[in-house]
Parts: C-alpha cells; sequence; structure tokens
C-alpha cells in the first residue's frame, strides 16, 4: 500500500484529499504515473523541513539556544546517539527511493508519450539519485535499492553497499536524468527537477568526492543557463521563490493544506516574542557569534543574511536566519522555498574545481561574482593556497543557513579543527561546549538501532558508536 499525497511546486500541488491506494490496481495509467511522482516530490518537504537540523547544526555556523536545546542539542555537539534523531534522514531517504524504485520498475509497461515516459524516469533517478547523496554523505554505507521491494523478507537482506558503490549509483542516475530532462518548467510545472538540476547536482557529488575534472566540466555546462541575481534583496523569502538563480528548491505553499514550513518559528529568536514573527519562535538554527565576526564590515550580506536581536539587559544575542524569517502568523504556514541547489552555489563549487586543477586566475574570478554583489572588492594575485581559503571563506558567508557547511568542511577535511577551534574559542562565553565531541567519526552519523534491531545484516555500525 501507498499514500500517494500532495504535490511539489505552488502550482504542481494536488490540493484533492488523499486515500490508500491498493497497488495492485494503480500504476496503469499515465494520471496514475504523475501522482505517484507527485507525491514523490511531496515527501522532499518533510526532509528538508529539517535539513538544517543535519547538514548546517553541527557545524561553527549555527547553533540551538539552551532554552530550546531538546533533542537538537545531539547534532549541535556531535553527541549523535544510534537510538536519537538520526533516524530521520534514513527514513526519509528511503521512503522517496521507494517511491522513485515504483514509478521506474512499472512505468514502462503505462501507455505515456515517449518524451515525457523519459521525462518522468529522469525525474525519479534525480529524486533518487538526491536521496541516495544524503544518505552517503551522512551515513557512508548504505544498502543500494535499485528496485520494487514487496515482502518484509527483501526488504531484510539487503546489506550495506561501500559508499563508493553508492557514488557510482548516483553518478549513473544523474547522468541518465540530465539527457532527458528539461531544461525548464513553466507555469504549473516549476518546481520540478530540469536538466540544470541533474548537472548540478553532480557537479556536487563530484565535488564531494574530490573528482576535480569531472566537476569542473560538468558545471561549466550549467553556468551559461541560469542568470546571477545582482540584488541581495530578491534571492529570499516570499515572492522571490523560483527566481533567476533558483536551480532546484523545495516547494512549500500556505493555506492550510499541511504543505508549508516551520522555518519562521525554529529559526527567530526565543525570547523576541512577537516582535520579530507572531506565533512565537525557538532559536533552534541561530548564527554564532563566530559566523556574525566572519564577514567583513562592508558586506552586504551582513544584514542581509542576518538579523540581531538582543535580549534586554541580558548580554545573549541571536544572530537570525533572514533568508527564512519572516512573519508567519500561523504555526507550520510558512510559504518560502528551501534552496537546494542555486546558482550562487554553482559559481562557488566551480571555482573549487578550476582553483584544484590550477586554474587559480579564472577561479578567482568565480569566487569574486559573489563579492561583487556583496559589495566586497574582486580577488586578484592570490596563490593556489589562499584561493581555496578565499573560497572556504565565501562559501561560508553566501550559503549560511542553507545546509552546506558541515559537508563542506568534511570534503576539505577541517571538521575536526575547525570544531575545535570553535570549542576552545567559545568555551567561557558558553559552557554548554563543554559536551562536544568532536572526533573525526563524527563526520558520519551512527546508523539508526532500530534498523540494525530489524535488519542484523546492516552491521558493523559506523566507527565510534
Amino acid at each position: 500500500m501507498i499514500i500517494i499525497t500532495a504535490g511539489c511546486g505552488k502550482g504542481f500541488v494536488d490540493l484533492t484529499p488523499q486515500h490508500i491506494i491498493d497497488v495492485g490496481t494503480y500504476y496503469k495509467t499515465e494520471s496514475d504515473i504523475t501522482a505517484a511522482l507527485t507525491g514523490a516530490y511531496s515527501n522532499l518537504r518533510e526532509i528538508y523541513s529539517n535539513y538544517w537540523l543535519y547538514a548546517e547544526l553541527p557545524s561553527d555556523n549555527t547553533q540551538v539556544f539552551s532554552e530550546n536545546e531538546g533533542g537538537y542539542g545531539e547534532f549541535d555537539w556531535l553527541t549523535y546517539r544510534p537510538t536519537g534523531g538520526v533516524s530521520g534522514p534514513w527514513n526519509q531517504a528511503y521512503r522517496t527511493i521507494a517511491a522513485s524504485n515504483i514509478i521506474l520498475d512499472r512505468i514502462a509497461a503505462v501507455t505515456i508519450a515517449a518524451n515525457l515516459k523519459n521525462q518522468y524516469i529522469g525525474e525519479a533517478k534525480f529524486l533518487r539519485a538526491l536521496m541516495y547523496f544524503n544518505l552517503v554523505k551522512f551515513y557512508g554505507d548504505a544498502p543500494l535499492i535499485l528496485k520494487e521491494l514487496k515482502t518484509e523478507a527483501e526488504a531484510y537482506s539487503y546489506k550495506r553497499n561501500p559508499a563508493s558503490e553508492v557514488y557510482q549509483q548516483i553518478e549513473k542516475d544523474l547522468k541518465d536524468a540530465q539527457g532527458v530532462l528539461p531544461p525548464k518548467f513553466t507555469g504549473l510545472n516549476v518546481g520540478r527537477a530540469t536538466s540544470g538540476a541533474a548537472k548540478s547536482l553532480l557537479g556536487k557529488v563530484y565535488l564531494q568526492q574530490k573528482k576535480w575534472p569531472e566537476a569542473e566540466a560538468i558545471l561549466q555546462e550549467v553556468i551559461p543557463a541560469y542568470t546571477f541575481e545582482p540584488n541581495l534583496s530578491k534571492l529570499f523569502g516570499p515572492g522571490n521563490d523560483n527566481n533567476s538563480e533558483v536551480i532546484f528548491s523545495v516547494q512549500f505553499i500556505s493555506g492550510g493544506l499541511g504543505l508549508g514550513n516551520s522555518f519562521a518559528h525554529a529559526f527567530a529568536p526565543s525570547k523576541s516574542g512577537t516582535s520579530i514573527v507572531s506565533l512565537g519562535a525557538a532559536s533552534n538554527n541561530t548564527g554564532t557569534q563566530d559566523l556574525y565576526d566572519a564577514f567583513e564590515a562592508s558586506d552586504l550580506r551582513k544584514t542581509a543574511y542576518l538579523g540581531i536581536f538582543k535580549d534586554g539587559a541580558n548580554p545573549k544575542i541571536y544572530y537570525w536566519a533572514k533568508k527564512f524569517v519572516y512573519n508567519v502568523p500561523i504555526l507550520n504556514e510558512g510559504e518560502n522555498d528551501w534552496p537546494v541547489l542555486r546558482y550562487a552555489d554553482v559559481l562557488l563549487m566551480y571555482a573549487e574545481a578550476l582553483n584544484q586543477n590550477n586554474k587559480t586566475d579564472e577561479a578567482l574570478t568565480y569566487v569574486s561574482k559573489t563579492r561583487v554583489r556583496a559589495n566586497l572588492p574582486v580577488l586578484t594575485g592570490l596563490s593556489k593556497a589562499d584561493t581555496q581559503l578565499a573560497i572556504e571563506k565565501e562559501r561560508r558567508l553566501e550559503l549560511c543557513f542553507e545546509g552546506h557547511r558541515w559537508h563542506d568542511l568534511i570534503r576539505w577535511g577541517k571538521e575536526v579543527a575547525t570544531m575545535q577551534a570553535f570549542k576552545t574559542k567559545y568555551l567561557s562565553i558558553d559552557p554548554r561546549l563543554s559536551n562536544m565531541s568532536i572526533t573525526a567519526d563524527r563526520k558520519l552519523f551512527p546508523v539508526p538501532y532500530r534498523e540494525i534491531n530489524l535488519n542484523p545484516l546492516l552491521e558493523p555500525q559506523n566507527p565510534g558508536y
């Protein structure tokens, strides 16, 4: 049985009440496949509502304040537990993978125009690749399931495939997808995966594996297809979603349909009352002093991306994420989207690949594009090593709060040194940092205990747990 849920984009949304569908009588018509694919996209809302928790909070960019620490503390302090919140990304990813596999297994027998059938196959492969990329980043080795599973016994027969094999499949799916997906969608279909999204994600996959030549080649194809948004005020928030810089984003919509997000509530300062958002706030993903200090005084992003709230006479300062916070009067009714891939990210990934391929002068021209928009001077004449440092800083500032920082640090091999330095610098200000566990094994989450208990073939557990 499968629940066919609500849709993907602000227009690409099926608002009809959904019911439980018998798989045996489903997947027979074009509309069945369309609805199933829409359901697969809809899973992304749950995943990316909390993506910051797994990919930003562990880093030096953000923190959860003590008044709302709760279950978020284990991600802030890198004290992940197999029985804790690490099950979220695992379950969410495999739910979407299962939906994609069903579509891919059953679509061949359905009568659909060839070009649309190929497009749907490309979209399903893109979603599967995106989910496996999340899994391999979070857990390393992971079961590689590429077909519809029909029995529990079959599901529990899978071992974890080496990360290298998972990456190979991700690359294959994205190569297949880029050739059949359209360059853009319009109208009600905005929000679906495009060829540019597949190429951009493939570039990120290559980059994370340090396949610099491959990353440079594919990202070079993406750059001419998009327009750099010159105005910071038009990048984020309601009315600015799906702007010229967005390559792929998870679409949210308000209206009491269960399709909104909780970013405003989660990110706004908990002590701000109703001065920032009228529904209350939790401070679950608040910028750190270290992030704020990393911006130069003349950097326009310092005030465009970060708000400042001071709790009266209390010395505590909240640096909140203006990118995602606006006054939403009802909880879970945020309409602003989550950017999974945007042009500035591609430019900086391309710069990193160029620099690693010893094309440093050219790399600097791409680093400078985001700097110029932020009212900073262009960079010239830097060494390869200094250019890499400039790229690292620029990615931190430009992409703050968007869920890139933690895995950027891991790619650069700097997660331990960076977080140890962070702990040492701020321990006297925040004694909770004494709880922080900073070891090399923290770059991976533990496999959820429940999954190993159900399927012992998933052992051995990741090191350190």
